[in-house]
């Protein structure tokens, strides 16, 4: 049975955060890796034993790496498909996207902290939109931290956003 996923191109901004985890599902559904992924290098060593592991290693890399190019490639409209024509590699292209998409890693990290520990509840939201938001931003203040930081916030700083920004009405006592 053939595996088929449909994702929309990567047009901007505006579709980024949902490009970016459906890319996700789809390079870790074909295991391959684009964002840590390197390029096995010749060891010092020289034996035949290692020169072949070496061969071995990088023939894999460079198919994955194709595949995982790709699917990056391949769900993105002309403009951003053009804007990475000069990288080599999907890692390069990973980094691109976060170039052009993300700020810096300081800024962008500071701005996520503030939208999640800033946000409450909008009248036109029910619970559940509510929550959601909250999830989405806490998602995306943890993605940042685990790239930035390589650490995660609990989920009882989560658990606890949402509890202070329900409406009196939820709470018994």
């Amino acid at each position: 049975m053939e595996f088929k996923a449909h994702i929309d191109k990567l047009v901007g901004a505006a579709n980024r955060r949902k490009w970016k985890r459906q890319i996700k599902f789809l390079v870790r559904h074909h295991d391959v890796v684009c964002e840590d992924w390197e390029c096995p290098s010749l060891p010092a060593e020289s034996s035949v034993e290692a020169i072949t592991a070496y061969e071995k290693a990088q023939k894999a890399f460079i198919k994955d790496d194709s595949l995982a190019q790709l699917i990056l490639v391949g769900n993105m409209d002309n403009s951003n498909a053009e804007s990475t024509v000069v990288c080599n590699i999907a890692k390069s292209v990973w980094k691109k996207l976060l170039s052009v998409y993300g700020q810096n890693s300081g800024k962008r990290l500071d701005c996520l902290m503030e939208k999640s520990f800033r946000s409450e509840k909008e009248l036109e939201d029910d619970i559940a939109s509510h929550i959601d938001k909250l999830q989405g931003n806490s998602s995306e203040l943890n993605d940042e931290l685990r790239y930035v930081a390589k650490t995660t916030l609990p989920d009882l700083l989560l658990i606890s956003r949402i509890m202070s920004t329900l409406p009196s009405e939820y709470f018994e006592f």
